[in-house]
């Protein structure tokens, strides 16, 4: 309820008059929240217990309940330890029991100690306490059953690298019901890595995403069971059995997410290809065909996760998972749904912390009793301070029905086809009716049943299939089956007239680095449809083909492969541009990936003055528009003023000046008269910044006045803004839709895109629309797949409102009173790393910084309406939808 001053006189009174209608028993009084030691329960019918704390339990992170009820906790003393660090230099397993039945712990002993860099534990169905550290798989007995490991066996390691980042290698353990244990891999930056098994089998890459590594308890027959993570936290099985991972995301990709692993699916990330997450090869939601989407999205940085049916929760938990947020200081729950043959979801948090709340793993006691760990801290490094909690349902709640960890999995029919489907079936017709499915596990299972030998004939009669569902699928088969002719048959799909296909092709061939195809890529951008996607893979594999990067990467002379470099030949982009007989849209579209086009300033103004096609004239302006120089804005002036030129070509080179130094700029002022509504309010929207000069200034008030040109609405706004003139009410930014309706009318999606580059909106300075623009922000290529137009507004409008977790803004404020403001923040032990819009990464030391964190606000600034008129708004949607 909001009262305005004059009504809380008769609010008051009222209460006075009535309390009975206050007090009755049919109303709703909220209880404040709980609170425990600055840990807020937005669940009211759960309670909270701190049960340790620091200096008793330090740096805690891993946790496992044993079939007693006693408690294990990984204490961490060796991750990053600072110089003068005051505890052990190894990791110890603590115990924490109930002897009496009290509820508090009056017994604590060390079950093991020893490990360096521990991740995490759990115990296997069969009792024994298994550990991961950043390099190695232990397994601990404790044979009289005391709490305390007589002996311990390492079953699995690293054999390479040498040197690991604890937070991007072995991170994470689960155990199914049927004799496998799972290991999550992070991507070990790049590395060429070999992880051993107890058996002497051996897995390993060079490039690839993380992993989960499946092997027996006993360490015996590793595999990859499935790829294409980030960082996988945590994994946990549900009550059907689904292995349900979290995944932290790569730099400039988001959001981190839960992902359903099935054997032999492909999550999209690939480290090889940098830390950003935006490259053509890559996909984190399903983009790539191939590539499985993610079920839920999660906040940053996820760690650990827990069945909610193994604690003692409300009904309405059931089915649902939790999840610890470290970054985000709170833990969540996830409400899942079945979707086709897998899962969606949402998530709610349950419980919110401050700046040093940092939950990491969660276990539960049979009682359903849930305990978790509590880094506290945000910095990664061992730093003395810790806690232990336990989350439980208050007794006058109706409990959901508890399950224990190692119950059989319930019979689920969906879960139970998938199965089918991914068993070893040579149903050939079964699997190819599965490949038009709209189920991506659906065609998943298809694709993994197809690739197999006794497949491989029908499949390359599939490659002439009328339908390209079908044919993208066999692509997909045939790329995974190794076969023994796989660069003639994705030759042969270089030439599919689905750019989509084409696509796919390349991305094999690159993948495979099968360079006898190099002089056929370009089939794939002259035998039908011409796309920027496309365009982009194609550039992609060029660089993937070339012989030095070939040799470099199949001898591993790197260790870490992404410090390979990744080269186009020498003029490449200029050769593509500068060749006449290629087609107009592809050397278009290749002037938006000149390295330096103020090297190819010559080149570019010959084209501008010889050049007919329309579209390839706009991308020269578009190009020219980012090399200020006299000689290119005399050029860009001449088209300007040019009658005979199109008014577009004319209005996008007054746009483009606004970045150059013009002597000559009053020439411009007579086109403020011009017929053409476009050309005028591009003059006009140049001429703002000249508004304070006198001649400008009688030439607007002319026009607005009394000039004939001035029918147009647009125009007229625009004027009145340049001379600050009030151009009439409008609503409060939270009034979306008095804005909606404020906005509706005649657009010009042309004129948005000159918005959105222009000086005035500052639009492209953070985002990009087709490989044009910066990258602080996200990429606008395809918003109006992502956002309706009321959602466009509200972004525009309210920034701060929806921020999405992998936009997140940082701020470092110096102690000289200095600040930096970006994205992706990288906090180490003594500096910092931030990626700012200026100058990209910058790194500062710790040790001078005064304060860090995140940003209140959004990075993109409020207020951008008041420099646009109301017709740019109108138009800059245009643009923005039309994407």
């Amino acid at each position: 309820m909001h009262l305005k001053k004059p009504d809380l006189f008769l609010f008051a009174h009222f209460i006075l008059w009535v309390p009975v209608i206050f007090s009755c028993e049919n109303s709703e009084v909220k209880n404040e929240p709980m609170v425990v030691d600055g840990v807020t329960v937005l669940d009211e019918r759960l309670e909270l217990t701190l049960m340790k704390q620091d200096p008793e339990i330090v740096t805690p992170i891993g946790i496992a309940v044993d079939e007693k009820d006693r408690i294990y906790v990984l204490e961490s003393h060796t991750h990053l330890p600072p110089k003068d660090y005051q505890g052990p230099d190894h990791d110890l397993i603590k115990v924490y029991e109930d002897g009496n039945g009290d509820g508090n712990w009056d017994r604590e002993s060390v079950f093991a100690e020893g490990l360096f860099e521990g991740l995490n534990i759990a115990f296997s169905p069969e009792g024994h306490l298994f550990a991961v550290t950043s390099k190695e798989v232990w397994k601990f007995y404790d044979e009289d059953g005391d709490g305390i490991s007589e002996r311990s066996e390492k079953l699995m390691a690293f054999t390479k690298p040498g040197q690991v980042y604890a937070h991007a290698a072995i991170l994470s353990i689960a155990f199914d019901t049927e004799g496998y244990m799972y290991i999550g891999r992070g991507n070990t930056g790049a590395a060429h890595w070999i992880f051993q098994g107890s058996d002497g089998k051996e897995v390993s890459g060079y490039g690839d995403g993380g992993n989960i590594i499946r092997a027996k308890t006993d360490g015996t027959e590793l595999e990859i069971f499935s790829t294409g993570y980030w960082n996988p936290f945590d994994l946990k099985f549900d009550n059907y059995g689904r292995l349900l991972v979290a995944d932290n995301d790569p730099d400039s990709r988001g959001p981190n997410r839960l992902v359903h692993a099935v054997k032999g699916s492909d999550f999209g990330y690939q480290s090889l290809f940098g830390g950003s997450g935006i490259h053509p090869y890559l996909a984190w939601n399903g983009e790539l065909p191939g590539t499985l989407p993610y079920a839920v999205p999660l906040g940053e940085s996820p760690s650990g996760l827990l069945n909610a049916n193994l604690g003692r929760l409300p009904q309405d938990y059931h089915d649902q998972m939790l999840c610890t947020i470290w970054e985000e200081s709170s833990i969540v729950r996830i409400a899942l749904e079945e979707k086709g043959l897998s899962l969606t979801g949402s998530t709610e948090v349950i419980l919110q912390g401050g700046k040093n709340f940092r939950p990491v793993a969660f276990a539960a006691d049979s009682k359903g009793n849930i305990y978790f760990t509590d880094w506290v801290e945000r910095v990664y490094p061992n730093h003395g301070k810790g806690k232990i909690w336990k989350l439980s349902a208050k007794e006058n709640t109706e409990h959901l029905a508890q399950r224990s960890l190692y119950d059989p999995p319930i019979a689920n029919e969906k879960v139970k086809r998938l199965n089918q489907l991914l068993s070893k079936s040579t149903n050939f017709d079964q699997h190819f009716k599965n490949l038009q499915s709209n189920d991506p596990f659906v065609r998943h299972t298809a694709v993994m049943g197809l690739s197999r030998e006794v497949h491989r004939e029908k499949l390359e009669q599939a490659m002439q299939d009328a339908s390209a569902d079908v044919r993208l699928s066999a692509l997909l088969a045939l790329r995974h089956s190794d076969h023994p002719r796989e660069a003639a048959l994705a030759r042969q799909f270089l030439e599919d007239p689905d750019p989509e296909i084409r696509k796919m092709a390349l991305i094999w061939i690159g993948s495979q680095g099968l360079v006898t195809q190099r002089a056929n890529l370009e089939l794939a951008l002259t035998r039908g449809e011409f796309t920027t996607a496309l365009f982009e893979t194609y550039l992609e594999t060029v660089k993937l083909l070339e012989p030095e990067f070939q040799k470099a990467y199949q001898n591993k002379q790197e260790e870490i492969s992404k410090r390979i470099p990744l080269e186009l030949p020498d003029e490449f982009i200029a050769g593509i541009v500068s060749d006449p007989s290629n087609p107009s849209q592809m050397r278009a579209f290749a002037l938006r990936y000149l390295e330096d086009p103020a090297e190819q300033k010559d080149l570019l103004l010959d084209f501008l003055s010889q050049e007919e096609d329309e579209n390839l004239l706009l991308e020269i302006i578009q190009t020219l528009a980012n090399v200020p120089d006299p000689q290119v804005a005399d050029a860009l002036l001449q088209v300007s003023l040019s009658t005979n030129k199109p008014v577009n070509l004319r209005a996008e080179s007054l746009s483009a000046l606004s970045r150059h130094p013009l002597k000559e700029w009053r020439e411009i002022i007579p086109l403020l008269e011009v017929s053409s509504e476009n050309l005028a309010i591009a003059a006009a929207r140049y001429l703002r910044a000249k508004s304070g000069e006198e001649a400008v200034k009688l030439a607007m008030e002319r026009v607005l006045n009394d000039g004939s040109s001035c029918d147009s609405e647009g125009l007229r706004q625009q004027l009145m803004l340049a001379l600050s003139q009030d151009t009439g009410q409008r609503p409060d930014p939270q009034e979306l839709d008095a804005w909606n309706s404020l906005l509706e009318g005649p657009a010009d999606p042309d004129r948005g895109r000159r918005v959105f580059y222009s000086n005035t909106s500052l639009c492209s300075t953070c985002h990009v629309v087709g490989a044009r623009g910066g990258d602080l922000g996200p990429d606008l290529s395809n918003v109006g797949k992502s956002k309706d137009r009321r959602g466009l507004i509200g972004s525009i409008l309210l920034p701060s409102e929806e921020m999405s977790p992998e936009w997140q803004g940082w701020f470092i404020e110096m102690k000289d009173g200095t600040r930096y403001d970006g994205r992706q923040i990288d906090v180490g032990y003594e500096d910092i790393k931030l990626y700012t819009q200026a100058t990209g990464f910058i790194q500062v030391k710790k040790a001078d910084a005064l304060e860090y964190g995140m940003s209140a606000t959004s990075l993109m600034p409020e207020g951008l309406e008041k420099r646009l008129s109301n017709q740019d708004l109108k138009d800059l949607l245009a643009f923005l939808e039309s994407q």
